[in-house]
Order: C-alpha cells, then sequence, then structure tokens
C-alpha cells in the first residue's frame, strides 16, 4: 500500500459518501452540519483504519454515523439545557421587571409562540406535551407511541426551532 492509496474497507464505503450525506441531512435539516458529520465520519473510519478485512463494511460506516448523531443530538441537549438554566437564573435575579422588561418579555413570547405553531404536528405535540402540561419523556413516549429517542429528537428541533426564532433566524427548516 502506498502512502496515498486508501485502505481496502475506506475503498468500499467511499461510494455511500453521498447516501451518509443525504441520512444526515434528513435528521438534522441542515446542509453545513451534514457535509460537517459526513466528513466527521469518514474521518473517524480513516483514523479506524482495520488491520483485517470488515465483513459488513456498510454496516461499520452506517453505526459510525448514527454514533456521531447520537452524539450531537447529546451535545445539543446540553447546550440546550445550561441555555435554560442560564435563562432561568438571570428570570429570578429580575424578580420585579419594569415595563420594558415586560414588552420584550411579550415579544419573546410572540415569537415562540410563532415558531411552534409552525412546526410539524408530532414535534410540536411532544413540546406541549412537555412544556406545557408537564409530561416527562417517557411519559410523552407512551402516549404518543413513540421511543424515547425519538421523543428527545423532536424535542431537540422544537428548542431549535424556538432558539432560532428568538434569534431571528429562520425556525421552519426542522
Amino acid at each position: 500500500m502506498t502512502p496515498y492509496s486508501l485502505s481496502p474497507f475506506i475503498e468500499d464505503v467511499l461510494p455511500d459518501y453521498e447516501r451518509v450525506q443525504q441520512y444526515f441531512s434528513s435528521k438534522v435539516g441542515c446542509e453545513h452540519t451534514a457535509r460537517d458529520l459526513t466528513q466527521e465520519t469518514f474521518a473517524k473510519l480513516l483514523r479506524w483504519s482495520p488491520a483485517s478485512a470488515v465483513d459488513h463494511p456498510r454496516r461499520v460506516l452506517f453505526r459510525t454515523a448514527r454514533n456521531l448523531l447520537i452524539d450531537r443530538f447529546r451535545r445539543v441537549r446540553r447546550m440546550s439545557e445550561e441555555e435554560l438554566s442560564d435563562d432561568l437564573i438571570e428570570t429570578l435575579a429580575d424578580r420585579d421587571p419594569g415595563p420594558s422588561r415586560r414588552a420584550a418579555a411579550a415579544e419573546e413570547i410572540g415569537l415562540v409562540s410563532r415558531a411552534v405553531e409552525i412546526l410539524p404536528e408530532q414535534i410540536r405535540e411532544v413540546f406541549i406535551l412537555n412544556r406545557l402540561m408537564g409530561l416527562s419523556f417517557a411519559e410523552i413516549a407512551k402516549t404518543m407511541k413513540l421511543s424515547s429517542s425519538t421523543v428527545e429528537r423532536h424535542m431537540v428541533r422544537a428548542l431549535l426551532a424556538c432558539r432560532a426564532a428568538l434569534e431571528g433566524g429562520n425556525s421552519q427548516k426542522i
């Protein structure tokens, strides 16, 4: 093997590059993030470089892609929880909001409300059941007959849409 040749494993999975990118794109809804995750998947597999032949290279490829996606959703969820904690601290610190703060809060509520209204129905329902009705993810999963991971993904998408609305971004691509 010359320094510029690819391992047989990479040669086996390289034709699936676009398929992996489509997989990520369908899950995260952002082409830029899908490209980054695809590149990260193949970089990880290049570093791994198995010593012997792999029986099912596509399974290894898509398992690696799935694991990276799960890691990303966990990071996003952790970031969202940290931001929500920071927002709660700010709210508690300011017990007596003045008129300008009340007006800003009303505007933010309107932005979030509009963002929630345009969410796909299932994602909107998960958000409402969790944030407004106080149901846990497990309760929502049971009620809606979804897996817990699907409920978590829907909640992450809803929170990202709300954040995008508050930051003035486009929250329509979920």
